[in-house]
C-alpha cells in the first residue's frame, strides 16, 4: 500500500514539473500566429511614440548617475522622451544626482507608505499623462542601451498595450553567480520569449515594463504588492490586455554578487508569487477574456519554479521512484520526471550556444549544488514567513566594470 502511495504522490508531482514543458510544446505548434510589426507602428501614427521614462529610487545614490546617463545619452529625439527620476523617502543624494545627470526628480516624504509601487502610483498623479503614449518603469540600478527607446518604438502604436524589454546582467561575467542569472535571463529573452510571442501569447513583465497611457488614464496603477510586476502580468493578462516583448530594446541591470545579497530579493518574490498565486489564480481559469491555452501559460509563469528547483525536484522524484516505489513503475515515473526537463535543456544549451563565452559560463553549473541548496533554504525560510508582505530593499554593491552584451547583439 505505501508503494501505491507513494507512487499517486510521485505521479502528481510529475504531472507539475511537466507542466511548463507543455506550455512550451503549446507555443511551438501554436506559432504562426504573428503580432503587429513595425511597419504598421509609427508609419500609421504619423510619429514616433512619446515615452515617459519613471525611475523610481529610494536611497540610490550609488547607483542613479549611471542609470540617469544611460537614459539621457538614448538615441531618441529629446522632444519625444521625458525622464524623469522619484526620490522616495531618501536620505542621500538621489534626487541631486538625478538632477546633475540632466533628469527631472520628484521628491516623495511618507515613511508611513513606503515602497516601489506607492512611488509609482504617486507620481502618476503629478503628471498628465496625456502628453505621452506610454510609460516605461527603470530600476534605478540598471542602465539602458543607446537604442533602448527606438527599441521600444517599434512595436508602436503603443498606448493600449504593455510591453516588456529584454533584461540582461550588467555584471553578468563578474562571478559564478551573475554569470548564472546572465545565463537564465537570455535563456528567456532569447528562447522563451520569442516563442510566446509567435504564438500570440502575453509576455511576463519585469524590470523595464511599459504601459500604453490609455491603459493608465483608464485604471490608474493598479499594483501595491512586493512584487508589483508579477501581479500586473496577472492583472492584464486576466483582462485579455496584450503584452509584448520588445525584442530590440536592451536594459542591464546588476546580479547579486553574493548569495547574501540576494536573499533578500529572493524571498521576496517567492513570497510575493505565493499571494499572487492564490489570489489571480482563480481568477485567470474563470476569465472569459483569454483562451485556454493563454490561461494554462499564465498559471505556469505565476507557478514556475526556478530551473534549478525543477532539477531538485526531479533528482528527488527519481530517487523515490527508482528506491521507493522500485519495479517498472518506479522506472516509467523516473523516465517521466526526467524528460520534463528536456524543454530546459533545450533552452540552456541555446543560450549557449549562442553566449559570447560559453565555457566559462558552462563551467558555473559546477556550483550548481550549492547554488540549490542556498535555494532551498531561502524556500523554506520565506514559507516560514509567508505572511509576511513588508517592502526591504536589495542591497547594492558599487558599479565595476560592465560586462553586458546586449541580447540584440550580432555576438549572441
Amino acid at each position: 500500500m505505501f508503494h501505491l502511495i507513494l507512487a499517486v504522490a510521485l505521479a502528481a508531482v510529475v504531472v507539475a514539473i511537466w507542466l511548463p514543458l507543455i506550455s512550451e510544446l503549446l507555443c511551438l505548434f501554436n506559432g504562426t500566429r504573428r503580432v503587429a510589426t513595425a511597419a504598421s507602428s509609427s508609419e500609421a501614427v504619423g510619429e514616433i511614440p512619446r515615452l515617459l521614462f519613471l525611475v523610481p529610487a529610494h536611497d540610490e545614490e550609488l547607483l542613479i548617475s549611471g542609470c540617469v546617463r544611460s537614459l539621457m545619452a538614448m538615441t531618441y529625439p529629446s522632444t519625444h522622451r521625458r525622464v524623469l527620476v522619484v526620490a522616495d523617502n531618501c536620505s542621500d543624494a538621489t534626487a541631486r544626482l538625478a538632477r546633475e545627470q540632466g533628469a527631472e526628480s520628484l521628491e516623495r516624504n511618507d515613511p508611513a507608505q513606503p515602497g516601489k509601487p506607492r512611488a509609482i502610483a504617486w507620481a502618476l498623479n503629478q503628471i498628465d499623462l496625456r502628453n505621452w503614449d506610454a510609460c516605461v518603469i527603470v530600476d534605478a540600478d540598471s542602465t539602458v542601451a543607446p537604442t533602448f527607446a527606438s527599441g521600444l518604438a517599434k512595436l508602436a502604436p503603443l498606448n493600449d498595450i504593455v510591453f516588456q524589454p529584454n533584461n540582461g546582467v550588467l555584471n553578468e561575467f563578474e562571478n559564478w553567480l551573475t554569470r548564472l542569472g546572465g545565463l537564465l535571463g537570455r535563456c528567456r529573452f532569447q528562447v522563451t520569449y520569442p516563442l510566446k510571442q509567435s504564438a500570440g501569447l502575453n509576455c511576463p513583465i519585469s524590470n523595464g515594463m511599459g504601459f500604453g497611457t490609455n491603459l493608465l488614464l483608464r485604471d490608474g496603477w493598479r499594483s501595491f504588492s512586493i512584487t508589483e510586476d508579477t501581479e500586473l502580468y496577472a492583472v492584464y493578462t486576466e483582462a485579455g490586455v496584450t503584452i509584448r516583448h520588445a525584442s530590440d530594446a536592451d536594459l542591464f541591470s546588476q546580479e547579486s554578487r553574493s548569495l547574501r545579497e540576494g536573499a533578500t530579493q529572493r524571498r521576496r518574490w517567492i513570497a510575493g508569487r505565493f499571494q499572487i498565486l492564490r489570489e489571480w489564480g482563480p481568477r485567470l481559469v474563470r476569465s472569459p477574456r483569454i483562451g485556454w491555452r493563454q490561461k494554462l501559460d499564465a498559471l505556469v509563469e505565476l507557478a514556475l519554479p526556478a530551473p534549478v528547483l525543477h532539477l531538485v525536484a526531479t533528482v528527488t522524484v527519481v530517487a523515490l521512484a527508482l528506491f521507493g516505489v522500485r519495479g517498472e513503475l518506479g522506472v516509467w515515473i523516473a523516465y517521466l520526471a526526467i524528460a520534463s526537463l528536456s524543454g530546459l535543456v533545450f533552452n540552456t544549451l541555446t543560450a549557449i550556444w549562442r553566449h559570447p563565452e560559453p565555457w566559462r559560463t558552462a563551467s558555473s553549473f559546477l556550483m550548481l549544488p550549492i547554488y540549490a541548496v542556498w535555494r532551498l533554504v531561502v524556500i523554506l525560510g520565506t514559507v516560514m514567513t509567508v505572511k509576511d508582505t513588508a517592502w526591504r530593499r536589495t542591497s547594492r554593491s558599487a558599479p565595476g566594470v560592465s560586462g553586458a552584451v546586449p541580447m540584440t547583439d550580432s555576438r549572441v
